[in-house]
């Protein structure tokens, strides 16, 4: 039995022991049955683990491990529960629903309804990972009232979505991922409503970012929708250009960031 193998089986034996929902697997894919379900992660490269600490290592995998949680949610819909993880030299146990960045995926239910958020991720790490015609774009939601958004921003060309029907709008449709994309190429911002209708892109947001602090190498995009959500009780998802980081903005703050080259199939 070769090493992939024995750890993919002790990680079995494990997540039978603790009644755990998956076992996610950082491993390079492999045939493997198991009573469990599998998620396989791709696109990370883990070999700069041979060359840490088995201290590091842990800390490491326990942090790939969290970020791999926010996915498992928006593909899964798993809230709660122990899941396995699988890593080239280590396997750790995670719960779910300790995981700090898979609550702050909750915590927008008094502003949004969950399923609007979780489309509006989903839409965002797409375009994080595929770009759009070979380049790699940059683009933001914002995804409240509307009209109070609408006070605090303006049209800077033509809005596609005006006039457009209810069900070629919504977000939540996945039939309109892909206009969603065309678009994101725009200067400015999505608007989505808490209904989950894109009512306006390629908008500007009129706003001061003077008093909001941010880490450095975030842009204007950024300051602009961490600004407006000093300002209104709305969310704001960025895409940034360079990276391929999704981060989301609350109350003048990034308090989740998801990375598009974590994958789960």
């Amino acid at each position: 039995m070769n090493s992939e193998l024995l750890m993919m089986q002790t990680a079995a034996d494990l997540a039978a022991k603790t009644g755990a929902k998956a076992i996610v697997s950082f491993l390079s894919p492999l045939e493997f049955e198991s009573g469990i379900p599998v998620i396989w992660v791709e696109d990370l490269q883990l070999d700069v683990l041979k060359d840490l600490t088995m201290h590091d290592i842990l800390e490491v995998s326990e942090k790939h491990l969290n970020d791999a949680a926010v996915q498992i949610y928006l593909a899964k819909e798993f809230e709660e529960g122990i899941v396995v993880g699988v890593f080239p030299h280590a396997l750790i146990t995670f719960d779910i629903k300790d995981g700090s960045s898979f609550i702050n995926v909750r915590s927008f239910e008094d502003i949004i309804p969950r399923d609007v958020m979780s489309a509006v991720l989903k839409v965002a790490l797409e375009i994080s990972r595929q770009g759009r015609e070979g380049r790699n774009i940059g683009t933001a939601f914002i995804i409240g009232d509307e009209n109070k958004i609408y006070t605090h921003s303006y049209q800077a060309i033509i809005n596609p979505y005006k006039g457009q029907k209810p069900e070629d709008c919504n977000i939540k449709n996945e039939h309109n991922w892909e206009s969603i994309k065309e678009f994101a190429q725009l200067d400015g911002v999505f608007i989505v409503n808490t209904e989950g209708q894109i009512v306006s892109a390629g908008r500007y947001l009129n706003i001061n970012t003077g008093t909001v602090k941010l880490p450095g190498g975030m842009g204007g995009r950024h300051l602009a929708a961490a600004a407006i959500t000093t300002d209104l009780p709305v969310v704001g998802v960025t895409v940034s250009e360079s990276g391929g980081i999704v981060r989301v903005f609350r109350d003048g703050a990034c308090v989740l960031t998801i990375r598009s080259d974590i994958r789960i199939r």
